[in-house]
């Protein structure tokens, strides 16, 4: 996907900000409603895999019933030439991976309101029932004025799903970050994001 592409006749991709393994993220114009969203876009690859088609849904689903101010709102989700897409609400700034590698060490100061924002954002979506299960620096926004907010719900588990007996040779997650009973592919509870 390139820059300039138009999605669904709607969503006009600027500029990446950003790739991972599965998806790009631009920022992109919503020429409907006249406003600047993010829209995650996965890989041809991936799109054309059912199992990553139902993880980009799971994603969409479990994120668009999450609404609170610490977690990264979804407006919409689709299918165009090929590329599966999450439009999401665009936070201007960084995320706290580059903010630190910016900055250094973050004082106690700077870093006890961040962290309390994610503890909210995260705490939230442990009442609706959901596990994040990929909780790193680089899921975690920081606006310019140093609101926070939790993104890619992409792997989160449903609390109602996970069996406490569960055992699994698929690890979902980032390795640096895996709680110990995600890097022993065993079932995440919410303390796993924590």
């Amino acid at each position: 996907m390139t820059d300039n592409a138009l999605l669904s006749n709607r969503y006009q991709l600027l500029e990446p900000l950003g790739t991972g393994g599965m998806a790009q993220v631009f920022r992109a114009r919503d020429l409907m409603l006249e406003r600047f969203v993010a829209v995650k876009v996965l890989r041809t690859d991936y799109s054309a895999d059912t199992e990553f088609q139902a993880r980009f849904r799971q994603e969409a689903r479990a994120a668009a019933n999450l609404s609170h101010p610490n977690i990264v709102t979804v407006h919409d989700f689709g299918f165009d030439q090929g590329y599966l897409y999450l439009i999401m609400e665009h936070v201007p700034g960084t995320n706290l991976k580059t903010m630190i590698e910016n900055l250094g060490k973050l004082n106690p100061d700077d870093a006890l309101p961040l962290i309390v924002q994610a503890c909210a954002g995260l705490g939230y979506a442990h009442r609706a029932g959901l596990v994040h299960c990929d909780v790193k620096p680089h899921n975690l926004l920081v606006a310019p004025d140093q609101r926070l907010k939790v993104t890619d719900f992409g792997i989160a588990r449903a609390i109602a799903s996970i069996h406490p007996d569960e055992q699994t040779d698929v690890v979902w997650g980032s390795p640096l970050y895996f709680s110990p009973e995600q890097a022993a592919g065993q079932a995440p509870s919410p303390a796993s994001d924590v």
